[in-house]
């Protein structure tokens, strides 16, 4: 009697303590995986409109080589964990890193597996760009003044984060859609007529109608080293922004979510077109608070780079 009940408390703390290496496991894997994915090639298998499996191989890899580093190392991986939520403590009572945006980033890994970008039509095959000479005139991106507010734009939001990059473009360039959109104010044309303001005048009144809005960002992404692009619908003006290959609108994406507009884009679909050769542009427009918001009008009549 006495070796059976030996027997049941030994099977039943090996399974206790199975299952806790596989909990551990699970633990560190995912913050791994979140710092890994943004790195990891895009493999989509072509069934249906695709399907995305370079994430989950990437986690299922991560997991499997945690679990047999849990079982090998267990004490050194304990003594970790311990340390890693004792940081995490810390540094969320101190206004840092902490449990809540941990929580956020998991629930944003778990959407980014659902559906975390939508490809527009590609944009080929394009019409004249109507306006063209007059727009590239007033995006006016040599001018000092245009040049201080597009600097001081892209300083305003996100800095520390830009800085520690080794190259703070692409970060600075969403800080500059942050301080236009938050600021800009929708004002008519002239009845009847039509009115192109230069960029370097939009940034004093930081007002105006859609054109204004995309030469005004155009030019100050432009000043900061950015690639940007006017987008003419049948209605419609608004500025996208280059972010790549499709590795890059990844990584921008994941920027967007957990970094730098989690509370407006954390499980918003961002959208994005992608032009002949493959490079991916995603919406900047003055109607939208994060940048790869659902554009007005989806069907494109002609593109224009300054």
């Amino acid at each position: 009697m006495g070796t059976a009940t030996t027997d049941t408390d030994e099977g039943s703390s090996g399974l206790v303590h199975g299952v806790l290496i596989y909990l551990v496991a699970l633990l560190l894997a995912l913050p791994l995986f979140l710092i890994l994915y943004p790195f990891t090639p895009v493999i989509i298998v072509p069934v249906g409109n695709g399907v995305r499996i370079d994430q989950v191989l990437v986690f299922g890899l991560v997991l499997v080589a945690l679990i047999v580093l849990v079982r090998r190392f267990q004490v050194l991986v304990y003594a970790l964990l311990v340390l890693g939520v004792a940081t995490l403590t810390v540094t969320g009572l101190t206004g840092g890193y902490g449990f809540r945006d941990l929580y956020r980033d998991y629930g944003v890994f778990l959407h980014s597996l659902k559906e975390s970008t939508h490809a527009l039509p590609v944009t080929r095959g394009l019409r004249p760009f109507a306006d063209a000479d007059l727009l590239q005139a007033r995006i006016d991106h040599g001018d000092p003044a245009l040049r201080s507010f597009a600097v001081a734009a892209a300083t305003a939001h996100f800095n520390e984060l830009a800085q520690k990059q080794d190259d703070p473009t692409l970060i600075q360039c969403f800080s500059v859609f942050r301080e236009i959109n938050s600021r800009w104010r929708y004002v008519n044309d002239v009845k009847g007529g039509e009115y192109f303001a230069k960029a370097s005048e939009s940034a004093v009144l930081l007002a105006g109608d859609c054109d204004d809005h995309a030469v005004l960002m155009a030019a100050c992404i432009k000043a900061i080293g950015g690639r940007v692009r006017l987008v003419r619908s049948t209605g419609h003006i608004y500025p996208e922004l280059h972010v790549g290959d499709a590795h890059g609108m990844e990584h921008a994406a994941w920027l967007i979510r957990t970094r730098l507009f989690p509370e407006q884009a954390a499980h918003a679909t961002l959208y994005y077109h992608t032009d002949e050769a493959g490079q991916r542009w995603i919406n900047l427009d003055y109607t939208r608070t994060y940048p790869g918001g659902e554009v007005l009008e989806p069907e494109v009549v002609g593109t224009l780079e300054p």
